[in-house]
């Protein structure tokens, strides 16, 4: 079992992930100087969808949403739907690898091929979920802070650059642009339905510590665009792929801290590496729930092999992923993040309803 605040801080991390990577810069080519309004109303249609799943779950209590298929539309059926779900976290999975290596390869390590990062990370990913849901929050529990502090002191210190000619004029781009950049809401706020996976081991209910990681994780990518654009202005930052990597790359504090944006590289690793936790966790957990294998390790080797051969294959480079991104993933996401939880709903209140009928008749 896991703590509610130690839940609150797992989608908090979850959701900033490979953000701070991925989004910074289309965000800010799409919204311009206004592109820190764009995660508010995102975060604010994440929480909305939250409360729908919410109330599918209020009628499973201690079941995930990888059993509830199999409850409300029996095995056969319910075991597809399940194994669709799997496949999903295998994909958002081997993007995240992909995204953490195209990171490494640009930054630190450009001659290191990319399989060795998908293999490294994974095998301590597969350890840690293999120790339980406990272990992957109390790991990120403990890590947050050294995440917070010192992500947020060094956007501080690089405060020296600040000009409030690059936020100017506020609120002039067209509301339409930022509103449709509708695939925001797709990726990262709809991903959160990985997170639902753990709301059976939440002390005292997951849905208000859930609700309110949206709300923070929003509120702070808001503040960290806000701070790009102050920093780097609306023309340099669209252009550059690792935005935030080059602000702290800027940051100037004399000679007692020498390289400090590696410092930042290794909090964003961390942060991706959570996320990939809970995908991996996810993917693991659909296999032990829905197939109950007697060994899990072969799992584990299996979802290696998988995830890192998929992280290869699953786009050529970040041009065509953030053409995926902007094009396809909400109405990729929308299929598990809002069909399937609207029909298995609807097939709940009609069961509900008929066994109503049947105990007033009989």
């Amino acid at each position: 079992m896991i703590s509610r605040f130690q839940f609150y801080l797992l989608t908090i991390n979850y959701i900033l992930g490979t953000t701070l990577f991925v989004l910074i810069q289309r965000m800010v080519r799409q919204g311009g100087q206004d592109a820190w309004l764009m995660p508010l109303w995102a975060g604010s249609i994440g929480v909305l969808v939250g409360l729908f799943w919410i109330l599918l779950f209020r009628n499973y209590p201690g079941r995930s949403l990888v059993q509830i298929p199999i409850d409300a539309w029996g095995r056969p059926l319910g075991t597809l739907i399940s194994v669709l779900y799997f496949l999903f976290f295998c994909v958002l999975a081997g993007w995240i690898l992909r995204n953490l290596s195209d990171f490494m390869n640009g930054t630190i390590m450009p001659e290191t091929p990319k399989s060795v990062f998908h293999v490294m990370f994974l095998l301590v990913a597969c350890y840690t979920v293999a120790q339980g849901a406990e272990t992957i929050g109390r790991l990120n529990q403990m890590i947050t802070p050294f995440l917070f502090f010192p992500f947020w002191l060094v956007l501080l210190l690089a405060t020296v650059n600040w000009d409030w000619e690059r936020l100017q004029p506020v609120f002039h781009t067209n509301p339409i642009a930022i509103l449709s950049y509708h695939s925001l809401i797709g990726f990262p706020f709809m991903e959160t339905i990985t997170l639902t996976l753990l709301f059976p081991q939440v002390r005292e209910g997951a849905g208000q510590p859930f609700l309110l990681g949206v709300l923070s994780a929003s509120v702070s990518l808001s503040m960290t665009l806000l701070m790009t654009i102050g920093l780097l202005g609306v023309e340099r930052a669209s252009r550059l792929t690792f935005p935030v990597y080059k602000v702290v790359q800027e940051v100037s504090i004399g000679e007692v801290i020498v390289n400090i944006h590696s410092i930042i590289s290794v909090i964003l690793l961390i942060l991706i590496f959570i996320k990939l936790l809970v995908l991996v966790y996810g993917a693991s957990e659909t296999l032990r729930l829905v197939f109950r294998p007697k060994t899990r390790w072969p799992h584990f080797l299996a979802l290696t092999i998988l995830l890192s051969a998929m992280a290869l294959s699953i786009y050529e480079n970040p041009i065509q992923n953030g053409e995926w991104d902007e094009k396809y993933t909400f109405i990729y996401d929308s299929f598990f993040v809002l069909l399937i939880p609207f029909l298995l709903l609807v097939t709940t209140w009609i069961k509900n309803a008929w066994r109503k009928q049947s105990k007033k008749e009989g």
